[in-house]
């Protein structure tokens, strides 16, 4: 090679770029790896980049105007026609103060929780943002990691929105309060803006109502607490539940000690302190209170905000209930005998079967006394209330009305090849039934078999199509979170008997659904909710229903539970004066007694029961009655409530009766004996008809069941301990082959009614008779747990 060549060729090799990528004089592969060269300068230019974006945002970001909620704008809700205002969720006397008003433990105590570098920090904290970063970009956001600046602009600034554009804005606007505003000013700002529950905004608000003194004598105790709650305000009340905030509280007062703000002798002696019960507003007393937590509970689901911005969003809440009618509940609850015993207590909920809108409820006596609704937060073993499920899923797989059922009591049922008696209440006894007079006279035996028949898991799937929450899990169980489910609610054979345990407003529900010609609609007590003074709309109630049933299956329910008012149990809703239909129930050791009901525009449902210590307990003899029945006060509220509610209200008319599903009908492995000659019925009895009667009924009948063929029946000493219950009031249930109860239990029979009873054509009009009306088949008691197996009460 010539020697010019090889010169150019070695000049050519030893020749650099400015950054020596890929890299000069390195063989293979590795010569595109980073230089150093590489690495610096990269480096530098992204420092660079970052700085110039970094100046050119903080130039960019102003500090905004105070945020709506910071100004603490009241919502307010209304009744249902817009204008009547209920209540308010507002800001309770905000008041700021200087950092000469705020104690020292207290300033000590929050930066320990919430920023021990507080004072060397410049308004941010990096690794708090960066963790957000992730935190949003991941969709993993957890919060927290914030510097007390950053919170304070958090709160009086923006919004508690998980983005990150919100983070960026925090951080330029941070670093710029940093710079305007002094330590102890941006401390004081932030004591004066944070939420610390019972609808107190600011340190020294929170004070009073907690300690009933200023925040510039609260003590290291006192001031653990309140920082402690800062993070989770409104996860309990610490008068009521202080151990919810006890590992908060301990952190707190060890990173006092580690930052050098106490001494480890004074945190040795540093307890939980007493805290004062809260104060409720005197215009929460009566209903309206009960109002107020139901529609307070349901916008911070609904809007997905949290307390602080209810309490400070300006929202105008217009809410389903009707004054009227919420007037109507409470009168019509008070007409009850004065002499209740104790632990009493009473729930009404209505609802509007076209949209699911609750019209009215009734809580308790007073909200300031009982702030638990006994009409929404109440679970009651259902009774049989509960048995309409198990006809519509009868109806569902081609049972008619017109089948027949045992009615002997007792009666063994072969269930899946394991023997069980039934007993109907009081051991009346019939011959075969049709499956209409066992819903007329809620004969449990008939019923069993059905359920049997259609399978237990049908007759919850129905139950739950309806309205009824499902059934608690365990791990609801055991946390006691129980709000939002049913107890007990499972595919065992004795659910037909009431042995569930449910809310009267799932119930209300449930039938509402049964009053829709089997349409559910969500149950909701918010209609709309408007915002700031231009009204702007940001909710509305989602109002269209849901088809659940067959149409000819709800007409013909409907229909069946109409001859229980016409002929049966529930004869006393006659008074209403329209069509309704309806079913009793009343629990094992009258626990509770139920009315559910409703016309084709509104179903209402009335429970009674009673709890002493927190445990169920018998309601026992009062108002001029040795046992309290479904068939007597709870369908006598009822009674007088919907008159008044329907008051002005159209007439309407139940569905006509149409053509059922055709489906093929289960296996029925208990059917009605054969009827023997000249069947008599067993003293007690009240059906008044022979088993060759029930078996040769063609049909179900259209016509009201009549009775005038019993009333020879009638006597004095007939009349005596029948009234729901044996004659020492104490009740019968029927037993599992292995002689546990079920909790089941029978009204008598509506054939035989009592000897004070009018004639069917002539129902009562004023006051109810003495005796209880014709009762109905019922069981279960009113247990926290669920039923520990089939038959049951739990």
């Amino acid at each position: 090679m010539a020697k010019g060549q090889h010169t150019a060729k070695n000049i050519g090799r030893n020749t650099k770029n400015l950054l020596n990528y890929p890299r000069a004089g390195v063989s293979g592969w590795t010569r595109f790896l980073p230089s150093i060269r590489v690495l610096v300068v990269g480096g530098l230019s992204l420092v660079i980049a970052l700085c110039v974006a970094f100046a050119v945002g903080y130039a960019a970001t102003d500090i905004p105007e105070p945020n709506l909620e910071a100004t603490g704008q009241t919502s307010t809700i209304y009744y249902s026609d817009g204008k009547t205002p209920i209540g308010q969720y507002k800001v309770e006397d905000r008041k700021s103060v200087e950092i000469d008003e705020i104690s020292e433990p207290m300033q000590k105590a929050a930066i320990a929780a919430e920023d021990t570098s507080f004072y060397e920090n410049r308004g941010i904290s990096i690794k708090g943002l960066s963790r957000a970063v992730v935190g949003v970009a991941t969709n993993q956001y957890a919060g927290g990691g914030s510097t007390i600046t950053q919170q304070y602009v958090k709160n009086f600034y923006l919004t508690n929105e998980h983005s990150l554009d919100r983070k960026i804005k925090e951080m330029f606007i941070s670093l710029k309060i940093d710079q305007q505003q002094s330590k102890d000013e941006i401390l004081a700002n932030y004591l004066n803006t944070i939420y610390l529950g019972r609808r107190s905004y600011g340190v020294e608000v929170a004070a009073q109502n907690y300690f009933d003194k200023p925040a510039s004598e609260l003590d290291v105790s006192e001031s653990a607490l309140l920082a402690a709650m800062i993070q989770r305000p409104g996860a309990a009340d610490p008068s009521d539940n202080p151990e919810m905030y006890e590992d908060r509280f301990n952190y707190v007062v060890e990173n006092m000690v580690d930052e050098g703000f106490i001494t480890e002798e004074q945190a040795a002696k540093v307890e939980m302190p007493e805290v004062r019960k809260q104060n409720k507003e005197s215009s929460l007393s009566g209903q309206k209170g009960y109002m107020w937590d139901f529609v307070r509970r349901e916008a911070l689901r609904k809007l997905d905000i949290d307390e602080a911005q209810l309490d400070r969003g300006g929202y105008n809440i217009v809410t389903t209930f009707d004054k009227d009618r919420m007037k109507a509940a409470e009168k019509a609850i008070k007409t009850l005998p004065q002499d209740q015993p104790e632990g009493m207590q009473a729930g009404l909920v209505s609802i509007d079967p076209d949209d699911g809108g609750i019209e009215a409820f009734y809580g308790g006596k007073n909200y300031l006394d009982q702030a638990f609704n006994a009409s929404t937060q109440s679970h009651v073993q259902a009774g049989s209330t509960f048995k309409p499920f198990a006809l519509v899923a009868g109806l569902e797989n081609g049972v008619r009305l017109t089948d027949s059922y045992p009615g002997a009591s007792p009666t063994t049922l072969n269930n899946d090849g394991t023997p069980w008696t039934v007993n109907n209440f009081g051991g009346s006894s019939y011959g075969p039934v049709s499956l209409l007079k066992a819903t007329q006279s809620s004969i449990n035996t008939a019923y069993a078999a059905l359920n049997v028949q259609v399978g237990p898991d049908k007759t919850v799937d129905v139950a739950e199509r309806a309205g009824l929450s499902e059934n608690c899990t365990d791990k609801e169980m055991k946390a006691g979170d129980t709000g939002g489910c049913s107890i007990g609610l499972t595919p065992n054979p004795s659910n037909v008997l009431g042995t569930p345990s449910v809310k009267p407003i799932d119930m209300a529900s449930a039938y509402a659904t049964f009053a829709a010609n089997g349409v559910h609609h969500e149950t909701h007590s918010i209609k709309k909710v408007t915002k700031g003074a231009e009204d702007e709309e940001v909710y509305k109630a989602e109002t269209k229903g849901k088809r659940v049933f067959d149409k000819a299956v709800g007409a013909e329910t409907s229909y069946a539970l109409s001859q229980v008012v016409q002929g049966g149990s529930g004869s006393y809703a006659q008074n209403l004066g329209r069509p309704a239909a309806g079913k009793t129930g009343t629990t094992n050791e009258n626990k509770a007694a139920w009315f559910s009901g409703y016309t084709p525009n509104l179903a209402t449902s009335v429970v009674l029961y009673r709890e002493v210590d927190g445990k169920s307990v018998s309601i026992g003899s009062f108002g001029g009655r040795g046992e309290v029945t479904g068939g007597s006060f709870p369908v006598q509220v009822w009674t007088d409530y919907m008159q008044t509610a329907l008051q002005g209200e159209k007439v309407e008319q139940f569905p006509a009766r149409g053509e059922l599903p055709e489906k093929p009908k289960p296996k029925n492995s208990n059917p009605a004996p054969a009827p023997k000659p000249e069947p008599k019925a067993p003293s007690g009895s009240n059906d008044g008809s022979d088993g060759d009667e029930e078996k040769e009924e063609p049909k179900a009948p259209i016509e009201t069941p009549k009775d005038d063929e019993n009333k020879d029946k009638d006597s004095d000493g007939d009349e005596k301990g029948k009234e729901e219950g044996s004659k020492d009031g104490s009740d019968e249930g029927s037993k599992d082959s292995d002689g546990s109860a079920d909790g089941s239990k029978d009204d008598p029979p509506k054939d035989d009614p009592p000897k004070d009873d009018p004639p069917k054509d002539d129902p009562p009009k004023d006051d109810p008779p003495k005796e209880d009306p014709p009762g109905d088949g019922t069981e279960g008691g009113l247990p926290i747990e669920p039923p520990k197996s089939p038959g049951e009460n739990g």
